[in-house]
């Protein structure tokens, strides 16, 4: 079975079977803890500019956005391979 042959319902109940799996489960924390953790680190970033606006700060902030976003893509590109591997094994 490919991916690319599937439809939206198709899709989704790929996403379950592969969530189901402990591979799958392992996968997803692999690809996503660094942009959840990431993300915090925005977050907290953005309040401490509110309350202490500095160019440090500022930087800072700048900084968590772009591993955010740089590490966002990469997990997903990550789970998304790992997907496609797993349905195409199936």
């Amino acid at each position: 079975m490919s991916i690319y042959d599937l439809d939206l319902k198709g899709m989704k109940k790929s996403f379950a079977k592969f969530n189901k799996t402990l591979y799958g489960k392992t996968v997803f924390f692999i690809a996503y803890f660094i942009p959840f953790l990431s993300f915090l680190a925005l977050i907290g970033a953005v309040i401490a500019v509110l309350f202490v606006p500095t160019e440090r700060m500022q930087f800072f902030t700048a900084i968590s956005l772009a591993v955010f976003i740089i590490s966002f893509f990469i997990g997903n590109a990550y789970f998304y391979r790992e997907l496609r591997i797993f349905l195409d094994k199936k």
